[in-house]
């Protein structure tokens, strides 16, 4: 049921961790010497809890540089706490170009690793999970940015430079082939403590944006560009990274919980929540303004003024998709691989006695994956739908994720949507609405075809219920499945809804 913020953190910290060792401009770096080979270690806070920590190599042999990096992360939710794990690599040439990079995951029990091979004139991207691999092609992304450690280079001089403002391009292998733009100002020289020991080093405030996502950070950086301190607030948690020794940066984590510290107290209890059919609802952020939010068949938004939107869920009068290209909501993915033979299996036992309706066959897989989850915990961060075929463990993002495959392999486009659901009852707390996600499936209407929503979490006699509010929406394609998750980082910890008629 409700959470859905372990994958987000994830995306979010990998963009606060490059400035370590990745940034560029209009991006050449002058020398093609690389950096001595280096070794760092930082640890992660978040608000008073030490929950995690980064190590950073960075190392030249054979004419190539690779840049090396893994983070551990521990997260509690509710009485529970789960540990991520990624570790990625990038190699590229003396003078910068790029060769490879990797990146491995630990979202669910299995993990998944992505190669990125760079050729000429594409990426050849590999995902492997369990033994099982799946290769697409996908552009080379556009515009001027620098791998790591030519990046690295290019930073070092423009601080040594004397700049006071550096506008940056790069990737980083935890956010797959998405350019992050970085904009420092007012960089000046400062003291910062590091270890106990007073260090010179660069103050500045950086911009980072990558995707939808923009990030908002206090930075302290070595002369060389390295990272010796990060501050940023997600949402109302603030994210702290610090320079560190393997000692410190390795002691045991207190971790911080961010399931139910997100939960949003409603303006009014909704009572008998799963036959709701029509919500009205006005939402806004007790601080800054409200992304734009999705519009799917059931929902409607518009803006109100003062940054906050007023969002009518109604049921009984479904909005038309609009044109779109329904390849890309059939393609079987690294999250939703509809050609996987056991999602196939499950997909034809689920529909051995339905009709041949879309409708019927999309609520008959709903029901479907609703009794097959049978170890419904709070333990695995975000599952592929492989791994739930075989697992039959897992929460809302587990139960998503399986439908959504299913319904492809049904030949029924499908996507997911990521917001809050109200509940009147979870982890300890009452008549609340907490972060969720469920599936939506294009099905036909009296209006023409339209994204219908399908919430696998929800037993046979309730499908859906009005008290669904999307937040954002995601298609599942190769290397966005996680990243896309960090639009809804504004709201966490800041999000109000004020419920102005229910039915």
């Amino acid at each position: 049921m409700p959470r859905h913020t372990t994958p987000l953190l994830v995306f979010l910290l990998g963009l606060l961790a490059i400035g370590s060792f990745a940034q560029s401009e209009t991006q050449t770096a002058t020398s093609p010497e690389p950096r001595p080979d280096t070794d760092r270690w930082y640890e992660i806070w978040i608000d008073d809890s030490r929950s995690g920590w980064s190590h950073e190599t960075v190392t030249a042999e054979d004419g190539r540089i690779t840049t090396h990096s893994e983070m551990s992360m521990t997260i509690g939710r509710a009485d529970q706490a789960i540990t991520i794990h990624t570790v990625s690599s990038f190699i590229e040439t003396l003078a910068g170009q790029p060769i490879e990079m990797v990146v491995s995951q630990s979202l669910g029990q299995t993990p998944i690793e992505s190669t990125y091979t760079f050729r000429e004139g594409d990426v050849l991207v590999t995902s492997t999970q369990d033994g099982s691999a799946r290769q697409t092609s996908m552009p080379t992304p556009e515009g001027d940015w620098l791998p790591p450690a030519a990046a690295a280079r290019f930073l070092a001089q423009r601080l040594a430079s004397g700049a006071t403002e550096i506008t940056s391009r790069t990737l980083d292998p935890s956010n797959g082939l998405t350019v992050v733009t970085t904009t420092r100002t007012g960089i000046a020289p400062a003291e910062i403590e590091v270890l106990g020991t007073p260090t010179d080093c660069f103050h500045t405030k950086s911009t980072t944006i990558a995707g939808p996502v923009t990030v908002e950070a206090e930075e302290w950086l070595a002369a060389d560009g390295a990272m010796l301190r990060n501050e940023t607030t997600l949402g109302g948690m603030k994210i702290t990274i610090i320079a560190s020794s393997r000692e410190e940066a390795l002691r045991d984590a207190d971790p911080a919980e961010i399931m139910v510290s997100t939960f949003v107290k409603p303006s009014r209890v909704i009572r008998n929540a799963r036959t709701r059919q029509r919500g009205v609802y006005e939402v806004r952020l007790s601080a800054g303004t409200m992304p734009v939010l999705p519009t799917s068949a059931y929902q409607r938004v518009e803006p109100i003024g003062d940054g906050a939107v007023r969002v009518t869920v109604d049921m009984a009068t479904p909005t038309p998709a609009g044109e779109l290209n329904r390849d890309t909501f059939l393609t079987a993915t690294t999250y939703a691989d509809a050609e996987d033979s056991v999602i196939r299996e499950l997909t034809t036992k689920a529909l051995a006695e339905v009709d041949d309706a879309p409708e019927a066959r999309a609520e008959a897989l709903r029901r479907f994956v609703f009794t097959y989850i049978t170890d419904k915990n709070l333990g695995t961060a975000f599952a592929t739908a492989s791994e739930t075929a075989r697992s039959a463990r897992g929460d809302c993002t587990e139960h998503g994720l399986l439908l959504a495959a299913m319904l492809r392999a049904a030949d029924i486009p499908s996507r997911i949507a990521i917001g809050v659901v109200y509940v009147e009852y979870f982890a300890g707390q009452r008549h609340v609405f907490g972060y969720h996600l469920w599936t939506q499936a294009l099905l036909e209407t009296d209006a023409g075809p339209a994204w219908i929503d399908l919430d696998a979490t929800l037993n046979a006699r309730e499908p859906f219920d009005a008290t669904h509010i999307a937040f954002a929406v995601n298609s599942l394609e190769e290397g966005k499945a996680v990243n896309s998750l960090a639009s809804i980082a504004p709201l966490l910890g800041l999000l109000e809804i004020d419920v102005k008629e229910i039915e």
